[in-house]
């Protein structure tokens, strides 16, 4: 019979420091080489050429097209022409990366119960967004779109939107006046976030934060924008490397830690300012000292303090305490501020490559809305910015070229199938790459990567063309189609509109030099500075 203690004791002298660390090598490989079962379904799908053993893509990314996360998988896309196809970091589940509209649809609509973010994905978010919207299935997410819904109403939009836009737009307008008499230069992309911020949290949270007219909460901005894209390196690093930086306090995540403090700091001073407010609303009402002869406009904080407890049919409540509604505050100001600022940034960028588009809008502008044009009208309504259709025919050209969400991670939460058939197992993980999806010829057309706003205009009627948003997927499509849709646009055309029928702005460098930063969202390499002129001077 053999001997358990001498058997034991015989292996533990065997395994010396060096023959241990080789073992545990050997180990890791053999993990890393055998497919799982998520791998094994979809391993007849097609991959990069350039993926490795072992290693597979992580050296595309981390070197091949460092910083070009958005054309590695363009590239990759258009040379499977948008079928599905896949990819894989070391430590991290198969990925597969769909880019036609028939995946978008299958899964973001017709299978949405069986795909959702997932804790993977909410790991890598949870730093900045928390339990937020973007971040979150389920109950928590229902119950703030089901809030937030208010919000975004037609109604609300008309009420008090659109005043909050026109009032500091004007302050834009006079900003750039100032620039021109002190024949200065300005960086555009930070004046919009600066207007973009002080929209939002004026229309959500009912707080002046004056940002245009005093040029602060750049320290804000800049934090936002190093952990969005912080967000973005977890995402594709492998599974461990991240929360061992963060643990060691190194790197970017030492970075990181600092910029939440910013974030978190400034947050919840609007919370605060936007309680208190409201408080004091209240008890003039209660007191009799103020009787508005119009209900207050509802702010987002009012809104989810009014469900301080929602109790659902399954019998699961959702409470709303100081970090709940910290954590929504990000989310909807991520989705406030990028979508128009960066949309807008990227707008001007077009018009200084493509002025015969320009022109085009000046010429509408001028037959249609005269007075905005002699500026009798200083700044356009929501009626009249509704009859400017190659404007938005423009805008929405520039959405398909540049989505401020270049892409979407969702993760399998069950087995299930594709829409072709492919069998694929819970955990598996998706990319949308929107930036691609809007550039690929399959879904374009043999111009796609022309910028054309004239596609977007039935040539028979003069009106626009509706198009499919599981194929214009700037802002999703299926059950998390973006709330604010309508009120971005509506602020994009109210905003492009009455600036550039009164300033030419010119971009100092070479309007074709510009390229992304690949964050998150899809922000502009360094600062737009601009040169700007009135069209009567």
């Amino acid at each position: 019979m053999l001997d358990s203690a001498a058997f034991f004791t015989a292996l533990c002298e065997a395994l010396t420091p060096s023959a241990l660390t080789l073992t545990c090598i050997f180990a890791i490989i053999g993990y890393l080489l055998v497919p799982d079962a998520k791998l094994r379904t979809v391993s007849h799908l097609p991959t990069p050429k350039s993926s490795l053993p072992i290693l597979f893509n992580m050296l595309d990314l981390m070197f091949t097209y460092k910083g070009r996360l958005y054309d590695f998988l363009l590239d990759n896309s258009r040379l499977n022409d948008g079928k599905p196809w896949r990819m894989k970091v070391p430590g991290r589940p198969v990925t597969i990366v769909i880019c036609n509209p028939e995946g978008y649809e299958d899964l973001l609509k017709t299978k949405f119960d069986d795909y959702g973010k997932g804790e993977m994905q909410h790991r890598n978010m949870e730093d900045i967004l928390g339990n937020g919207i973007f971040a979150v299935d389920g109950m928590l997410w229902m119950h703030q779109r089901k809030v937030g819904s208010h919000l975004f109403s037609l109604q609300m939009i008309r009420d008090t939107m659109e005043q909050v836009v026109h009032e500091y737009v004007a302050k834009v307008n006079n900003h750039l006046e100032q620039v021109y008499k002190n024949n200065e230069e300005v960086n555009f992309k930070r004046l919009l976030d600066l207007f973009t911020l002080d929209v939002f949290i004026k229309i959500g949270f009912g707080v002046d934060l004056k940002g245009v007219e005093t040029n602060t909460n750049g320290p804000f901005m800049d934090a936002f924008e190093r952990a969005s894209m912080n967000t973005l390196v977890r995402s594709t690093e492998a599974l461990a490397i991240w929360p061992l930086k963060k643990w060691l306090n190194i790197g970017c995540e030492k970075q990181n830690k600092k910029d939440m403090k910013v974030i978190n700091d400034f947050v919840y001073r609007i919370i605060e300012r936007s309680m208190e407010n409201t408080r004091k609303k209240r008890e003039a009402a209660e007191s009799g000292a103020a009787l508005p002869t119009a209900a207050p406009a509802k702010d987002l904080v009012s809104l989810f303090l009014e469900k301080e407890h929602t109790e659902y049919k399954n019998g699961k409540t959702v409470k709303t305490d100081p970090k709940f509604i910290r954590d929504m505050t990000i989310a909807f100001l991520t989705a406030g501020r990028d979508t128009t600022s960066q949309s807008m940034s990227w707008f001007v960028i077009y018009m200084n490559r493509y002025p015969h588009v320009l022109e085009k809008i000046r010429t509408e502008i001028k037959e249609k809305l005269p007075n905005l044009a002699n500026g009798t009208t200083p700044i356009p309504s929501m009626d009249d910015v509704a009859q400017l259709t190659y404007l938005e025919a423009a805008l929405r050209e520039n959405l398909r070229l540049n989505p401020v969400l270049p892409l979407n991670i969702r993760m399998a939460l069950r087995d299930t199938t594709l829409y072709d058939g492919t069998v694929i197992k819970e955990g598996t993980r998706f990319i949308f790459p929107h930036y691609a999806m809007g550039r690929l010829e399959r879904n374009w057309g043999p111009d796609a990567a022309e910028f054309k706003p004239e596609r977007w205009i039935d040539p028979d009627t003069g009106k626009l063309i509706q198009v499919s948003p599981f194929k214009f997927t700037a802002f999703l499509g299926g059950p998390r189609m973006c709330l604010g849709m309508k009120f971005a646009f509506m602020e994009l055309k109210i905003t492009m509109a009455s600036i550039l029928s009164k300033f030419e702005v010119t971009t100092v460098r070479d309007p074709f030099s510009y390229e992304y930063l690949a964050t998150a969202t899809l922000s502009i390499k360094g600062p737009l500075n601009v040169k700007v002129k009135p069209l009567d001077a």
